[in-house]
């Protein structure tokens, strides 16, 4: 995979490329990321000048940070060879690595998220699709039927009208979302919260992956598994991402759904409307929303784009890029009103203006590469057989893919020597390489 330089430097700083031993330092959050961009600015450095200039790290040990040490940036910077085996993996795979400075980054998250936009996605599949019209649909994991019957409807209007759908790819209204419209050769937009490797061979996309037609992202490692900090984390870019947003189910006061909708609301990045569902006691919490400052979405919807055009409060700080983007348009600082603890868009333009490195456009990288299924296929497998064996029946469950295709790819396996086939009972796992076995 090439990257630049300034990429790699991204990526050592934060991002996770294995399972962490404990006591090891952790790469830095979004706001310390911030944090770090902004004393890069006023010192005149750049993320991939700590690699290499010897004297930026004796500097940055100078500076007085609660959490930012110079030892913990050093650290990080030193995962190069960790670095390096998740790129040849994640390469592999398909995947593809977009940071804040790449001109396709998503420029409504920029706009709407000012330095809280995050320093890089992982993806795969057609990035293109990001800076198109899209309709965010969100609910419970745990939909009745009516809302789901509902929520497939809604996609394939979308698909109709030519609207993305964009939702977070788990079960319940968000797949039912996605798959109405791809179904339809329509476009979605998938923020997945984990397993961005399983879901690119999940049978329910392949299709639409290698038609172009489905971009999936993630903030965080393609191989993390599950974690509620990182699923509700991942809300807000759900929202930023679309030009309109429908909630089909909520509880009132709990759970993703609610807390993602009252934070886009305080926002008001984008007009969010509300299922009226047909028993009130199954949304509770959609009239609780309406009351928030939600619109109770029309019976009959005819045409998605009068769901864009209604009045809504501007983003908080007008567009703002990355610190080491090319500079936008300034913000006049008599426009924004920001709490102390926001970095003001006048602060974000300096920055930028001040450090514009040529690495800051990434290397040449695939903009729609077709992954291939068959590696991703068996670096799950790899994961999950590590610890004991597994079976067929364990194996479709586990890689959400059907037996013709579990048996056309582990025969193909066997053949390459890449997988061991035991019996009694029947079983299989990941023949691991010299490498992994010293």
């Amino acid at each position: 995979m090439n990257i630049s330089t300034q990429a790699q430097a991204v990526l050592l700083l934060n991002a996770w490329f294995s399972k962490p031993e404990k006591g090891e330092p952790k790469p830095l959050t979004p706001a310390e990321w911030g944090r770090l961009a902004l004393w890069l600015r006023d010192n005149k450095r750049s993320p991939e000048g700590l690699l290499a200039e010897q004297d930026a790290l004796a500097d940055l040990d100078r500076w007085q940070d609660r959490s930012i040490t110079a030892e913990r940036v050093a650290w990080l910077l030193g995962r190069s060879g960790g670095l390096g085996l998740a790129l040849e993996r994640w390469e592999r795979a398909g995947l593809w690595v977009m940071i804040r400075s790449d001109a396709d980054y998503p420029p409504r998250l920029k706009k709407r998220l000012g330095v809280q936009a995050p320093p890089l996605f992982f993806g795969c599949g057609s990035r293109g699709l990001l800076a198109g019209s899209g309709l965010a649909v969100v609910g419970s994991r745990d939909a009745n039927p009516d809302d789901l019957a509902f929520t497939e409807h809604l996609g394939a209007i979308a698909a109709q009208q030519g609207f993305s759908v964009v939702s977070g790819g788990a079960r319940g209204v968000d797949e039912a979302a996605m798959l109405g419209a791809l179904e339809r050769s329509g476009t979605a937009v998938g923020v997945v919260a984990d397993q961005l490797l399983r879901a690119a061979t999940s049978s329910k996309y392949r299709k639409a992956l290698m038609a172009g037609n489905l971009v999936l992202i993630s903030p965080f490692n393609p191989e993390a598994r599950f974690e509620v900090g990182n699923a509700m984390a991942r809300n807000k870019y759900i929202y930023c991402l679309s030009d309109a947003a429908v909630v089909v189910a909520s509880s009132q006061g709990k759970g993703g759904t609610w807390s993602g909708a009252i934070e886009n609301l305080k926002r008001g990045w984008v007009p969010l409307w509300v299922r009226k569902p047909a028993d009130a006691r199954a949304g509770s919490g959609n009239a609780a929303l309406v009351k928030q400052g939600g619109r109770w979405l029309p019976p009959e919807v005819t045409a998605l784009g009068e769901l864009l055009d209604v009045d809504r409060p501007k983003p908080v700080g007008g567009e703002q890029g990355g610190l080491f983007d090319n500079p936008p348009n300034r913000v006049k600082s008599t426009e924004i009103h920001e709490p102390s603890n926001i970095v003001l868009a006048s602060d974000m333009s300096e920055a930028e203006s001040a450090i514009t490195p040529e690495s800051a456009t990434s290397a040449v990288h695939s903009i729609d590469k077709v992954p291939d299924l068959y590696a991703v296929f068996l670096l799950n497998l790899a994961g999950i057989t590590r610890d004991e064996p597994m079976g067929p029946d364990e194996l479709m469950q586990h890689l959400e893919i059907c037996k013709t295709q579990l048996n056309e790819w582990l025969k193909r396996a066997l053949a390459e020597g890449a997988v061991k086939k035991l019996k009694n009972p029947v079983r299989y796992r990941v023949v691991a390489t010299k490498a992994e076995t010293r």
